[in-house]
């Protein structure tokens, strides 16, 4: 559909003060950071990518992704297992795909964080109650494996409909078009950062504290995240780059 002349000239005025004159060079990476502290504009926006990022890692997504076998195979089961996990995310992924546009940005994220702290919760649980006998099998355990199983599958789910695709989304389009290159940069940088330092300590944190204890502060985290996206992540659904920029300054969710 064409635009109408009179919005198109708007669309350009707002867009004016981001453009570079002909000749001259883009700012360094260096340089806009501070911009992005100091500028209220900007330093909410970064608060929104970043918090995201971070809640997206700190939920335990890379532990209960990368060690899906090991977590599997604590309670008797196996590969198999862990490659129908694999086929579930790649489900929920192209259902968070057809509903994003529809459902809108903050239902997806806030269903999505709340049913990865239920699953959190119940692993903490089930792995508290039962202890080394998940691992034993039999039909004692039979119950409980199938719980294990199913939690971990809610949680996949859960992360792929919100967390997994939909912190992306909102890292492209929350940032203002004068920092949005560094500011992206940014929260990419913080995103396999923090995805490193998980995944790095959850085998060492899993042999010390135990499963009970790590999911409870995983499931805790999750809670976190779920008032962050509620008070903090405004709804982008629908909107231009512009409108979500005038969004921002108003403070709208």
């Amino acid at each position: 559909q064409r635009m109408p002349p009179a919005e198109a000239r708007e669309q350009v005025k707002k867009l004016a003060p981001a453009l570079r004159k002909p000749g001259e060079a883009p700012e360094s990476a260096l340089a806009v950071f501070p911009k992005l502290v100091t500028t209220k504009l900007y330093r909410d926006a970064l608060v929104i990518g970043c918090g995201l990022v971070l809640f997206q890692q700190l939920s335990g997504q890379p532990s209960v992704l990368y060690y899906a076998n090991r977590l599997l195979e604590s309670v008797g089961l196996g590969f198999i297992a862990a490659v129908g996990v694999g086929t579930f995310k790649l489900v929920s992924t192209a259902v968070s795909a057809q509903l994003v546009e529809t459902a809108g940005r903050r239902p997806l994220l806030l269903v999505g964080t709340a049913g990865m702290t239920l699953s959190l919760c119940g692993l903490s649980a089930l792995y508290a109650a039962a202890g080394t006998t998940l691992a034993v099998g039999g039909t004692a355990a039979a119950g409980t494996q199938a719980a294990v199983i199913a939690l971990l599958f809610l949680y996949v789910g859960c992360y792929q409909i919100g967390f997994g695709p939909i912190t992306w989304l909102i890292l492209s389009e929350i940032f203002p078009i004068a920092v949005r290159s560094p500011a992206i940069s940014l929260g990419t940088l913080l995103n396999f950062g923090s995805n490193y330092a998980v995944g790095t300590v959850f085998e060492l944190e899993r042999a010390s504290v135990g499963e009970p204890v790590l999911f409870g502060t995983f499931a805790a985290v999750a809670l976190a995240s779920v008032a962050f996206v509620y008070f903090k992540v405004p709804e982008t659904k629908g909107l231009s780059l512009e409108e979500i920029e005038a969004k921002l300054e108003r403070g709208d969710l």
